[in-house]
């Protein structure tokens, strides 16, 4: 395992949280190509995931409006374009398991505050993608992204590069068949 590849990773992920704050989408697709380029993808699936990423999160953006103005059902419209985004994602790095609807539904649950079934959808994206022989693994993945959650929330950018390199850490020791990290 590669500790200054995961160093590398945990950054950039962390990065993509700030671009998104700051509605910075055009450098958000770009970083996260670099994640994809740096993980063994070609620039073309790269670039590909990176903008199909960048234009979920803004489609994530738009039903938090929806929500925010009580429009429920134009909400569940957006998160079902988020999770074809993340399916194209999917299907652009020839993945085997699907595990975009589990990235979809933890994003709107942590919109909403449901804590349980933010777990409940991380712990899933991760075990669907790492497998039951990596079990383990795939719980400490889920909590690292629950305590970059939780610090994001607080604005504590040191904390989060932290969990996130702890995140890529503990992913590149398995070497899975693909990778739980959709953006």
């Amino acid at each position: 395992m590669n500790e200054t590849l995961a160093a590398t990773l945990g950054e950039l992920q962390a990065k993509i949280y700030w671009l998104h704050d700051a509605e910075e989408f055009a450098e958000l697709a770009s970083v996260a190509a670099t994640i994809y380029m740096k993980l063994g993808y070609t620039q073309q699936q790269s670039e590909t995931a990176g903008n199909l990423i960048s234009q979920a999160y803004q489609l994530s953006d738009d039903a938090v409006l929806a929500q925010k103005a009580g429009d429920f059902d134009k909400e569940i419209q957006f998160y079902h374009q988020v999770k074809d985004k993340l399916t194209q994602v999917e299907t652009t790095l020839d993945y085997q398991t699907s595990i975009a609807i589990h990235q979809m539904k933890w994003w709107m649950y942590f919109r909403h505050k449901q804590k349980l079934q933010i777990l409940l959808h991380l712990f899933l994206q991760h075990f669907k993608a790492v497998g039951l022989i990596n079990l383990l693994t795939a719980i400490k993945l889920t909590y690292f992204l629950m305590e970059i959650g939780r610090v994001h929330k607080l604005r504590d950018r040191e904390t989060t590069k932290h969990n996130a390199i702890r995140y890529w850490t503990e992913l590149l020791k398995i070497k899975p068949p693909q990778y739980p990290y959709l953006g």
